[in-house]
């Protein structure tokens, strides 16, 4: 293990490259920084990653005329390059990205991540990201890591040795924070609805986003309620601390909270940090149906884009246009399936922000992404209510995703209905 400078990187990468970038709160900050200010050193670099916190930079910058952006998740800055072609959408599973890199499909010659220091025994924690970022790691010809003094220490399958580190920069400097979401009154009528699904003793998996939020927040007066999540955030903590999350029941790994990335804020990390209660791995496994299926009563509760009146679920594009990514929906859909007693729950506003459009359609736009199978999906909840699909045939399906779509939008599907379904 060889410390170096920012300013070493492209004598270490050459002028084109590979590179697999850290996710999320545990992305390699002062590395990517090293790589921006040294980009004139570089003529083709193709980045890989999945959410970031820089990529507004990739074109106040002009990164675009030297590097290529390969994301698994698309964000408003990411979505720009797609049109310009400076950023490609690689469409993959969360359980599946891993072997992306392990099998040799995507082959890096540099993986940039961020770790904690390491322990008495050599090992550094990937603290708040293990998903694919662990085999990254150890797949990259070279690896380039910043050993940063605030990162968490995860327990877990979470750790790599300092002889697996060719190189390092040391930084102590804060990770991003992503703060909760303001909620509007339709969010929580949203959450409120979903939380009449969510039973006592049920295992919670939540994605990212406002009416993750929302749910979450809609749950203190459960009770027993345990948490197998790819994502952890700030709103897990409440939880928590309010004794409404204590993982008692849920059958596999009980009395841990088991995920595999953390976004949020210093409450978070400071949470996770050296607590026996929580433990990150690879979302190769964290997102196997073989693990989910072990998990007791799985309640997945994911956000959509679109639903049509048969149950079929978008939660990735506008149209044709990539817009998110499939992300672990796809994963803890078909896991709670499997789950004994488990629940798949899509969360919705019923029309856009304006009112102008459905989010409920007769059928999903032309070139839109199906992300989630309709034969998948047990309920589908906006603020207007919960629609029950399991075992229902298509047209008491259209019939009852029309009972929660907005009001001002019934009329119009209803004949949409009828010409579906007569």
């Amino acid at each position: 293990m060889k410390r170096i400078t920012p300013d070493d990187i492209p004598h270490i990468i050459g002028p084109t490259a590979k590179i697999g970038i850290g996710n999320a709160c545990a992305e390699p900050q002062t590395l990517i920084e090293g790589l921006i200010k040294n980009k004139a050193a570089f003529d083709a670099l193709d980045l890989y990653g999945m959410i970031h916190y820089w990529t507004d930079r990739f074109f106040k910058e002009d990164l675009w005329k030297r590097f290529k952006l390969k994301v698994f998740m698309v964000d408003r800055f990411t979505a720009e390059g797609i049109k310009n072609g400076s950023t490609e959408y690689i469409p993959c599973r969360y359980s599946g990205i891993p072997e992306l890199f392990t099998k040799g499909h995507i082959r890096l010659d540099a993986a940039f991540i961020s770790l904690s220091p390491p322990n008495s025994k050599g090992n550094c924690s990937f603290g708040v990201s293990s998903d694919f970022t662990t085999a990254m790691a150890r797949c990259a010809k070279k690896l380039l890591a910043e050993i940063n003094h605030r990162m968490p220490w995860v327990y877990g399958d979470n750790h790599i040795h300092i002889n697996e580190i060719d190189y390092f920069v040391e930084t102590d400097r804060p990770l991003p924070q992503v703060n909760p979401e303001v909620l509007t009154e339709r969010d929580r009528a949203i959450g409120t609805n979903a939380s009449l699904l969510i039973d006592d003793g049920a295992t919670i998996q939540i994605g990212l986003g406002r009416l993750s939020e929302a749910v979450l927040a809609s749950l203190s007066g459960k009770r027993g309620l345990g948490v197998h999540s790819g994502l952890l955030s700030d709103g897990i903590v409440d939880l928590v601390e309010q004794g409404v999350i204590d993982n008692s029941r849920k059958g596999l790994k009980a009395g841990k909270i088991i995920t595999t990335t953390m976004i949020g804020t210093d409450k978070l990390y400071r949470f996770v940090h050296h607590n026996r209660g929580v433990e990150a791995y690879p979302s190769s496994y964290t997102h196997n149906s073989v693990t989910l299926a072990k998990v007791n009563r799985l309640h997945a509760i994911n956000s959509a884009i679109q639903v049509d009146l048969t149950g079929q679920i978008n939660a990735e594009t506008v149209g044709s246009t990539q817009v998110s990514g499939v992300g672990g929906q796809s994963d803890f859909v078909n896991g709670a399936a499997i789950s004994k007693g488990g629940k798949s729950i899509i969360v919705l506003p019923s029309a856009s922000s304006a009112e102008r459009r459905s989010r409920i359609v007769p059928f999903l736009d032309r070139g839109a992404s199906v992300t989630s199978l309709r034969h998948d999906i047990d309920y589908v909840v906006t603020e207007h209510g919960i629609a029950h699909l399991r075992g229902k045939t298509l047209k008491e399906r259209a019939k009852a995703l029309i009972a929660i779509a907005h009001p001002k939008f019934r009329a119009w599907l209803e004949p949409e209905r009828r010409k579906m379904f007569p």
